[in-house]
């Protein structure tokens, strides 16, 4: 039986040799089998970071500790204000992020939660954005409702936290 071997648009003089067909055709089968193997060429994937919620129910304690904190004798409506407009000095840095940072499980970058601060946090007080979150800040509602505003109503969490799981009642070890 002749075969006639067509390769881009050539006849080929003489077909290939059952041996060739044989080894090209295990060939295959060996690379099927390799692909078709769960884990066999991709690496083991780590569990991804979560940075959103995580760092949105950081903000919010932070947000909160800070306006119990201060001792400026400004209104709450000030202080709350001044926090907002000075989020990058005052919330939204690598100094505040890292007490959080490195009390979560898995431990995250307090650089990557800095840039997601800037994101949540408003950028100006008078943004109707802020309305609630200001609202409930100058209220004095407990934290808890400030996490809900600002992280679970907005859609940045599912929920939020337990006690047990909130970092900040973590003490990590030196």
């Amino acid at each position: 039986l002749k075969h006639k071997v067509v390769l881009a648009g050539r006849l080929l003089a003489r077909p290939a040799s059952r041996t060739m067909r044989a080894n090209l055709c295990l060939w295959v089968a060996v690379a099927a089998l390799v692909c078709l193997q769960p884990g066999a060429v991709a690496k083991e994937k780590k569990p991804k970071k979560e940075y959103l919620c995580t760092t949105c129910q950081s903000v919010a304690h932070l947000l909160v500790k800070l306006r119990k904190s201060d001792k400026s004798g400004n209104t709450t409506s000030e202080i709350v204000k001044d926090l907002i407009s000075s989020k990058e000095t005052k919330l939204c840095n690598e100094d505040e992020m890292k007490f959080y940072a490195d009390r979560l499980e898995p431990k995250l970058d307090a650089a990557k939660m800095v840039v997601k601060c800037k994101d949540i946090v408003p950028d100006n007080p008078n943004y109707k954005s802020a309305s609630d979150i200001l609202s409930a800040m100058v209220a004095k509602k407990p934290r808890s409702e400030v996490a809900k505003i600002l992280c679970v109503d907005s859609g940045r969490c599912d929920r939020l936290w337990t006690k047990e799981e909130e970092p900040w009642q973590k003490k990590i070890e030196l």
